[in-house]
């Protein structure tokens, strides 16, 4: 059981003796720091005969298992999100909540990053219809490598060399 106080200090209730109370600081992970040309190709999209760039890509660390996390109440932050998979999961990376260009309102969906592949099919089992605020959530693999624009294109590489081997 942890309990936060203003200092960024983390409690261990089972650290108190005799009124003695030891605390340890709450350590920010470093940020992720990428290769310029890296982040230019994974921020490429391509979906429906559409090409574009999405620089909310760039924000996800390499590599990850990246979760869909979707039915959230319009409520619901990065913070909130976070929250409730972050002290679960100790590979937890990041939580981003998607909200619309116009409006700013939440779509009702988000992405949660998890580093260890076990946590990813762990956090998928445990969270699917799980709540979050006032909604039962659904948890589910993400496909946005799927999606990159670079495996679009092996994809359709792929296809063709199928179909000249059928001709």
């Amino acid at each position: 059981y942890r309990n936060h106080n203003d200092n960024n200090n983390v409690t261990n209730s089972s650290n108190h003796h005799q009124g003695v109370v030891v605390t340890a600081p709450i350590i920010p992970k470093p940020p992720i720091v990428m290769d310029p040309k890296m982040s230019k190709k994974m921020s490429q999209r391509s979906s429906a005969g559409q090409k574009w760039e999405d620089p909310s890509l760039v924000q996800f660390p390499p590599n990850d298992f990246r979760l869909f996390v979707g039915n959230l109440a319009k409520d619901i932050t990065d913070t909130k999100l976070a929250e409730a998979f972050q002290s679960k999961y100790a590979s937890f990376a990041m939580a981003k909540v998607i909200f619309g260009n116009q409006d700013g309102k939440s779509k009702g969906y988000g992405f949660v990053s998890l580093m260890d592949p076990k946590d990813c099919a762990k956090a998928i089992r445990e969270m699917d219809q799980s709540w979050i605020g006032s909604r039962p959530i659904k948890v589910t693999r993400s496909d946005w490598k799927e999606r990159s624009l670079s495996e679009v294109m092996k994809n359709k590489k792929k296809k063709r060399r199928k179909r000249n081997n059928w001709l």
